[in-house]
């Protein structure tokens, strides 16, 4: 058995030692589900939109108002597609713990949720008329958090399951593997790896996020879902290695 920090290592270390000869063969997957709700995220941005053009101090509270609906729309919206919203739920996982979450798995950037989440306490507990300022950065934030939820929503759901070959001068070859298992839900890492044509590593773990002692594994191998997906295209091999490499097991 593999506890849980060289789980975590063992693929971190694999990935950093072979991002650069690592090709993307082929990968599957399927619409994303969404859930029935009568409005959406997008729809609460609309109606912050009208309130902040009124610009009165009734209107401004209300652009507030819509703003935080969009974003808990948005973030539970993602956790039904990627069918966490149960699990989440039933541990009774607030919004502060969702927001962990998203950090962990590196789809929010740290800095951009700490000011998300500043300026909406700010805005909650010290009843003030919000300034149009802080109002329009709140907005902006918080367009950007539904823009980067839907994109990761459409592009892991088409990619459930991708499949990498390993080249490097016919000297070293093999496969990797990665597989988000809706029904679980897990995520699941396997490679093989052979030098000159002989078994040299061959590995598989899988992190369940029902087991309550593998939830930092998950995150983690969210993480490396998403960074896979990025690399091909959407960002270069020197940001996903340093993406990793910043990575902090706790």
């Amino acid at each position: 058995m593999v506890n849980k920090s060289e789980k975590i290592n063992k693929v971190k270390h694999f990935v950093l030692e072979y991002l650069d000869v690592l090709y993307k063969d082929s990968s599957s997957g399927n619409p994303p589900k969404f859930p029935s709700y009568e409005l959406t995220a997008r729809d609460y941005l609309e109606f912050a939109e009208e309130e902040l053009s009124k610009n009165t101090q009734s209107s401004l509270i209300n652009c507030i108002s819509n703003l935080k609906r969009a974003m808990d729309c948005q973030l539970n919206t993602f956790l039904y597609s990627f069918n966490l919203s149960k699990i989440f739920n039933d541990r009774n996982l607030k919004f502060k713990k969702k927001l962990d979450f998203l950090n962990a798995t590196g789809i929010f950037g740290p800095r951009s949720l700490a000011r998300l989440n500043t300026i909406r306490n700010k805005m909650e507990h010290e009843y003030q008329v919000p300034k149009i300022k802080d109002i329009e950065v709140y907005y902006d934030l918080v367009t950007a958090f539904v823009s980067v939820l839907e994109n990761v929503m459409l592009g892991l759901s088409l990619d459930n399951e991708m499949y990498f070959c390993l080249n490097e001068e016919y000297v070293v070859q093999g496969v990797f593997n990665i597989a988000y298992l809706h029904d679980k839900p897990s995520i699941k890492i396997d490679w093989t790896i052979t030098k000159d044509g002989k078994n040299y590593d061959k590995e598989e773990f899988e992190a369940n996020i029902s087991n309550k002692n593998e939830i930092i594994d998950f995150a983690f191998f969210f993480r490396i879902f998403l960074l896979m997906h990025q690399n091909e295209g959407i960002a270069s091999k020197n940001y996903i290695l340093n993406q990793l490499k910043k990575s902090v097991i706790k």
